[in-house]
């Protein structure tokens, strides 16, 4: 799905307002980092309501040189908090940096600016500032926990194994620390042991779906591959529950949907799409009127294989709001992927009615034409399909082959073939197109045997599948070089016939008994060809990939 940035995007790349006290500092205050302003207007509201009214409670302190530090110091960790939590880290940062100066022995806010550097993976960092929290309250026991995780990710196993031992002790801690017990374990090629930690994990918390992974290594490093595949097939994104006092805490602040959604793309850009379409839910139950949302619970619901859920989720979409193209779009490739042809075609038509730029409708609307032979307005829409700029090589194959079904003349098709080619260097299928047309054309103006002797050749030393073997038998028959042809048409005919394909070897027996005979192949384009075809319609792609403008 769409790679975008959550929250961030929505403060308008921090874009400075009006200073209310944080930036500057007031006198008094200098030693403090400055908290610039930034523009939450687009946030949504008890999002902006609780970013406004914090920093409103840190500037009255601030205008009082006589504030208590400490409760200054309170004011700015909960600021902190709630940028973290609305993915602005840099000023969460410097929160938590004048918290700490504020109240350098409060360990809540050395904790939670060990647990930002965790997050974000500044390693070293973290372990700096996990030692320093711990200095101040060694007995805070997800303390533990979190240096194993970060002397993990640094690949320092004794200082690792030690902390999660040590975190394993503690019954809320357990199942995570096993988690990273096990993978010890298994880097180690210790497969009982990490067996052991894996399934005490999962009778810890049994939804922790991202153990199967690696149970499944572990079995397999057993030779228990029967175990192994059932439990890849269970595998999944979802990590132990770790009991954490202080971010639950800081998560008891966070407000509307928006944390929720950012969350819920991050898991489906993970592929963990069961958990995806769980934060969206738990989104849109907050903002059940974001339709943008709910098109991607569609998508995560399809990717997870709940394909009638994401229907009902599209066709509520569209029903709300006719104007939601992307919603029909979806729609549109659900149909034409169950072969529902007519009502695919309807739901494209509609979007192109609305947004006649959309270059995934045209492009999936002109296969529909391409598989009921209306060639002519097929090449029409491929042709738009690129007038957008975006990369879509099949489109700029299929866009020459229906003008060739539409019986354009073969000599103003490879003159423009030919330019595309140079433009194009790296798509092979136009360069075999190109030499198909060059070989077999009836057309003294188009025929060029050599030179599609040559790039036959090229094809075939790039990737030997058996359409490019094939180019290469028919451009060495158009070149005068017959026996070579059929010895190399025979060698494929009984290559199809071994892979049990009854169909292609008949079609290539005929293409060899035509050559036998002298002849060429009639249609240098022939419609059986499935490099000159539509491909088939691939949904999961669509779904996964196709670009959402406002994803949330």
């Amino acid at each position: 799905m769409i790679r975008t940035p959550g929250f961030l995007l929505l403060l308008c790349l921090c874009a400075l307002t009006q200073a209310d006290g944080l930036d500057p500092m007031p006198p008094g205050w200098q030693q403090l980092q400055p908290i610039p302003r930034v523009d939450v207007s687009g946030a949504e509201p008890l999002a902006r309501q609780a970013l406004e009214q914090t920093r409103s409670e840190v500037a009255r302190l601030l205008a009082d040189p006589a504030s208590d530090p400490r409760a200054l110091a309170r004011a700015f960790g909960t600021l902190g908090n709630l940028y973290q939590l609305y993915g602005v880290d840099a000023l969460a940062e410097s929160c938590y940096a004048n918290a700490r100066l504020l109240a350098p022995d409060r360990f809540r806010w050395a904790y939670y600016a060990a647990w930002l550097a965790l997050s974000k993976g500044r390693l070293e960092q973290a372990v700096e500032r996990l030692q320093q929290a711990a200095r101040l309250n060694p007995d805070y026991a997800p303390l533990a926990l979190r240096l194993g995780q970060a002397w993990y990710d640094l690949n320092r196993p004794q200082q690792a194994r030690a902390a999660l031992e040590r975190a394993a002790r503690e019954p809320g801690l357990r199942a995570a620390a096993l988690y990273y017990l096990g993978q010890l374990a298994l880097q180690e090629r210790r497969y009982p042991e990490a067996v052991a930690h894996f399934q005490e994990a999962l009778a810890l918390d049994p939804a922790a779906d991202i153990l199967r992974y690696p149970l499944a290594r572990a079995y397999r490093g057993m030779g228990k591959t029967a175990s192994a595949r059932e439990q890849l097939a269970l595998r999944g994104h979802r990590m132990p529950l770790v009991d954490d006092p202080l971010l639950q805490e800081m998560k008891a602040l966070e407000r509307g949907a928006r944390p929720l959604f950012a969350r819920a793309m991050r898991e489906v850009e993970k592929g963990a799409y069961q958990a995806g379409a769980a934060s969206f839910r738990e989104g849109l139950a907050r903002d059940p009127d974001n339709r943008n949302a709910r098109v991607s619970l569609a998508r995560a619901l399809y990717l997870a294989g709940e394909t009638p859920a994401a229907r009902a989720e599209l066709e509520r979409v569209l029903a709300e709001d006719p104007g939601q193209t992307l919603a029909g779009f979806l729609l549109g490739v659900l149909d034409a992927a169950a072969g529902k042809g007519e009502s695919a075609e309807r739901y494209l038509r509609q979007v192109l009615a609305q947004d006649p730029a959309h270059a995934g409708a045209h492009y999936f609307l002109a296969n529909l034409l391409m598989a009921r032979k209306d060639f002519s307005a097929a090449a029409r829409h491929y042709a738009a399909a690129l007038e957008s700029g975006a990369e879509n090589p099949p489109a700029r194959l299929l866009g020459f082959v229906a003008r060739y079904r539409a019986g354009e003349p073969e000599a103003a098709i490879a003159g423009t073939l030919d330019r595309e080619v140079g433009r194009f260097p790296q798509q092979q299928l136009l360069r075999y197109a190109l030499a198909r047309l060059l070989a077999l054309s009836r057309d003294p103006r188009v025929q060029d045997p050599p030179r599609a002797l040559v790039l036959a050749r090229k094809l075939v030393d790039s990737l030997p599948i058996p359409p490019h073997l094939e180019l290469l038998a028919l451009a060495l028959a158009a070149s005068g070089e017959s026996g070579q042809a059929t010895g190399l048409l025979q060698q494929l005919v009984a290559g199809a016939a071994w892979m049990g394909g009854e169909s292609e070897m008949q079609r290539l027996q005929g293409v060899l008994e035509r050559l036998q005979a002298g002849r060429l192949p009639a249609q240098p384009w022939p419609g059986e060809d499935p490099l000159l075809q539509p491909p088939p319609v691939d949904a999961a792609l669509v779904f996964r990939e196709y670009p959402a403008a406002v994803p949330y």
